[in-house]
């Protein structure tokens, strides 16, 4: 099932009929519905209610040169219940290919070649219109970005507790900074960074494939139905969060900075939406660098994930 084709009309008609709704929360969802069509999200649902996927939940991701931090994303998603990645390589000229390959020929990694500029979006678009029938959620993330079920075993066990009718989950970053770093440590990432900053922002989004309606950035999708936080609760906006952010139940923790020797050398190899080399900067590095809270939710997961690298 790809991505359906909305005429003009139809959203106009969408936005006429909806326009007059007061709730943010509920004119956005039914404009959502009407431009899917109401008769097409119920056999959505139902075929949904009845399907047996070959993955609950599964991820979608562009990279390029990650290979120092590939084995410990997989692994440890793999942990938390995710059963299947969709990776597009974005031009990686380090050992990406090596380790992508035991997971390869397990079945759980389906890899592809992809580069050029400013190539995410095509990429998840890619992922969308190719695997919305294979999975029941999709998360599309980034390799610095970990999805931690808080007080589940896994996601989607969590997942299966939230409103079964909800067309996308939004997961609120909680940003990781340097710990104190100027070069790379040995060992996890999870080891080495611990602490985040007080005040979090940013989200993804955990989607119900298809009930998407249009998908135009990263952060904020048009969907047939309900936009939820990790709470239950209906959102107005598919591109913040509550206020103040919730992510008591399920997070995002995003490792953007690392440590000052690796945040400069991801600048200056660029990034898959084509973000200029001005952008990503020293000045950028002190505003996410932020440390003002220390967080052993990961530890748990230490050392399952050594055992899992000394291959016992």
């Amino acid at each position: 099932m790809a991505l359906p084709h909305i005429s003009k009309p139809r959203k106009i008609l969408s936005q006429v009929l909806t326009f007059w709704i007061p709730s943010k929360k509920y004119r956005r969802a039914f404009r959502g519905m009407l431009q899917f069509g109401l008769v097409k999200r119920w056999r959505v649902l139902r075929n949904d209610r009845k399907k047996h996927f070959e993955n609950e939940i599964a991820i979608g991701a562009i990279m390029k040169d990650e290979g120092p931090y590939l084995k410990e994303w997989l692994d440890f998603h793999i942990l938390v219940g995710i059963t299947k990645f969709y990776l597009y390589d974005n031009d990686s000229t380090d050992n990406t290919r090596d380790i992508l390959k035991p997971y390869i020929e397990r079945g759980i990694v389906e890899y592809h070649w992809f580069p050029g500029k400013c190539m995410q979006l095509p990429a998840y678009l890619e992922i969308i219109n190719n695997h919305s029938d294979d999975t029941r959620w999709l998360a599309l993330i980034d390799l610095d970005e970990f999805l931690v079920p808080v007080h589940h075993e896994t996601v989607s066990e969590f997942l299966h507790t939230m409103p079964s009718n909800f067309a996308q989950l939004i997961v609120t970053w909680v940003i990781y900074g340097s710990s104190g770093h100027k070069t790379k440590p040995d060992g996890l990432l999870m080891e080495n960074y611990k602490h985040h900053a007080k005040n979090t922002f940013g989200i993804k989004a955990i989607v119900n494939p298809r009930l998407l309606v249009e998908y135009t950035c990263l952060h904020q999708n048009l969907v047939a139905g309900w936009t939820i936080d990790n709470n239950g609760k209906k959102l107005g906006h598919t591109h913040q969060s509550t206020n103040p952010p919730a992510y008591n139940n399920l997070r995002l923790n995003h490792y953007y900075t690392k440590s000052y020797e690796e945040y400069m050398a991801k600048f200056k190899r660029g990034t898959a939406t084509g973000e200029s080399s001005e952008y990503r900067n020293a000045e950028k590095f002190k505003l996410y660098d932020r440390n003002e809270v220390y967080d052993d939710i990961m530890d748990k997961y230490i050392e399952k994930l050594h055992v899992m690298n000394s291959g016992e």
